[in-house]
């Protein structure tokens, strides 16, 4: 690997997408991270917890998240910036497309609701981390080479 490489990771070195088992692990939590932001927000509005119901809300999210973290390379990087970066894409973005296709919230109401998915998802992926870093006891899983 060249040091342009190594030293942008922060000495880390990249690994291809599906090879690194941290990587997975990562994407596994990040996943259940943002599931549990749907079920919070489904419960929060006593709303249903029907299969379509969950899925038109957490299927937006869920393929921008996906498509917006291949292209960062999110699972490959595993750092804060990768994260960061992910987040603050794919979170309005997954967010909006699920507003346009429920058909709500509107108005002055969508604002508020991007700012609370925002600041929920962000909680809600820091704390997953969070516990994946202290399960590993060691450097972060995120940044630790497999």
């Amino acid at each position: 690997m060249s040091e342009s490489t190594e030293s942008r990771t922060g000495g880390f070195p990249v690994k291809s997408p599906g090879s690194s088992p941290a990587g997975m692990m990562v994407a596994a939590v990040d996943g259940l991270a943002l599931l549990a932001f749907i079920a919070v927000g489904l419960r929060s509005h006593r709303i249903g917890a029907m299969a379509e119901i969950a899925a038109r809300n957490a299927v937006p999210l869920a393929v921008t998240w996906a498509a917006v973290s291949a292209v960062v390379g999110t699972y490959r990087r595993r750092d804060v910036i990768s994260l960061v970066v992910t987040w603050a894409i794919a979170v309005p973005v997954g967010l909006s497309i699920r507003t346009w296709w429920v058909g709500s919230p509107q108005g002055g109401r969508l604002a508020i609701f991007l700012a609370v998915g925002l600041g929920s998802t962000l909680l809600f992926l820091l704390i997953g981390r969070g516990a994946l870093g202290l399960v590993a006891r060691t450097r972060p899983v995120w940044r630790r080479d497999p």
